[in-house]
């Protein structure tokens, strides 16, 4: 038998695409140069964006505690689809950052 018919609960239901994601935890560096790789891979990423890169310390890895798509409206006025990462920061709050600013490091936090 089914848990959701075990509890009387139903399964969960999805409009065709899911707005969130849940993963399991991943860790992510920040790219070592973001300006030139916003420049050259992601030119329709604000340059707001760079000034949020140096926020994190380069070389450590973070680990990513959630993903969520997303819509930005680019600095060329178009839609453009991305995602956010939910990452703790040097000052032990949370934020949701662009994840163009990071590249993947590994599935622990040793991993480089």
């Amino acid at each position: 038998m089914n848990k959701h018919h075990e509890t009387g609960s139903e399964p969960a239901k999805f409009d065709g695409r899911m707005k969130n994601m849940s993963s399991i935890v991943f860790y992510v560096t920040v790219r070592e140069d973001y300006q030139k790789a916003r420049e050259d891979y992601f030119p329709h990423i604000a340059a707001s964006y760079t000034t949020i890169s140096k926020s994190f310390t380069k070389g450590k890895s973070y680990p990513v505690l959630a993903v969520r798509h997303m819509t930005m409206i680019a600095e060329d006025e178009k839609n453009v689809e991305t995602s956010q990462f939910l990452v703790p920061t040097e000052s032990g709050n949370f934020i949701w950052v662009q994840s163009e600013i990071f590249r993947f490091s590994g599935l622990n936090p040793e991993s480089k």
